[in-house]
């Protein structure tokens, strides 16, 4: 048994004489969102989209659930998948087709998945502001900042959202098929997140002027990477003109999203003051080019 990656939740590969195996362990604080997962990716693998298969228990469960000191901790395994994560730039138009057909298939799930709407995106990030007495005045400008960017994107079409969809998230085999991984955020909000994500080139700490280019340009600025991505996607699915006009407005979204979603991961001390600030700076200088028409 090796580990593999620890995080929020562990996860091992383990070797058996004739097969591989890949364990996640999963804490109760996830457990929530982790059934929820399982749920989709079982779907997906019964819809014939190349996801990690489930084995399940004798009885027929995705998991294990052990309850010990009164703390419940889920454990699942999946089939183990050989392969990479995809370098910068790699098949980004395959890789478009893949994320056309995940939201195309994932139309026809049931089950009421959470809805990720201004509360989660942009709104919780101010609590935690408070929470750490940051600056009113400077609350103010992220709440400001907020309040333009949601009137932006609110009326953006809703639906399944992965929420991760990075190229960490990615495996490819050695023939060149690829797998989506990793379904623990799954929502009902905006599709076109995934396909920002997925393209944002800017660098999440620093920001950089050439951001928006990169983003645009592509990564190393060797291929059009947003419109290599929107080619295989496209194929698909059809984004409206909003949508497409939406994608710079929702990288600054993404922020407000992942500070918050980092301090509930890892508590309220793990940002300070400094890091908030940087943040903030982020924010207005992206706002600056904006407005500037430099993003269009």
């Amino acid at each position: 048994m090796g580990l593999l990656r620890e995080g929020g939740c562990i996860s091992y590969r383990l070797s058996s004489d004739n097969a591989n195996y890949f364990m996640k362990v999963i804490p109760s604080a996830f457990m929530d969102t982790a059934k929820q997962s399982l749920s989709v990716i079982s779907f997906l693998t019964k819809n014939g989209f190349p996801s990690p298969r489930i084995i399940n228990t004798k009885e027929g469960l995705p998991y294990v659930e052990i309850d010990e000191f009164d703390k419940k901790t889920l454990i699942v395994l999946f089939e183990f998948i050989e392969g990479r994560e995809p370098n910068e730039g790699e098949d980004i138009e395959k890789i478009g087709e893949l994320v056309a057909q995940l939201h195309n298939t994932i139309q026809k799930y049931q089950e009421l998945l959470p809805e990720h709407g201004k509360e989660f995106l942009l709104t919780a990030i101010l609590r935690i502001l408070e929470q750490k007495n940051y600056d009113q005045s400077k609350i103010n400008m992220f709440r400001e900042y907020g309040n333009v960017l949601w009137e932006n994107v609110k009326n953006l079409p809703r639906g399944y959202s992965h929420g991760d969809l990075h190229r960490g998230n990615l495996l490819r085999t050695t023939t060149g098929k690829y797998y989506i991984l990793d379904f623990d955020t799954p929502s009902y909000a905006f599709p076109l997140y995934d396909i920002m994500i997925m393209c944002n080139s800017t660098d999440y700490f620093n920001f950089n002027e050439n951001g928006y280019e990169n983003s645009k340009n592509g990564y190393e600025n060797s291929k059009n990477t947003y419109e290599s991505f929107l080619k295989g996607y496209k194929k698909y699915r059809s984004l409206s003109e909003e949508e497409l006009n939406s994608f710079y407005d929702l990288i600054a979204v993404y922020h407000y999203q992942l500070q918050a979603t980092i301090v509930e991961i890892y508590g309220l001390n793990c940002i300070d003051v400094e890091f908030l600030d940087n943040q903030l700076n982020w924010l207005m200088k992206w706002r600056e080019q904006c407005s500037e028409g430099l993003i269009t």
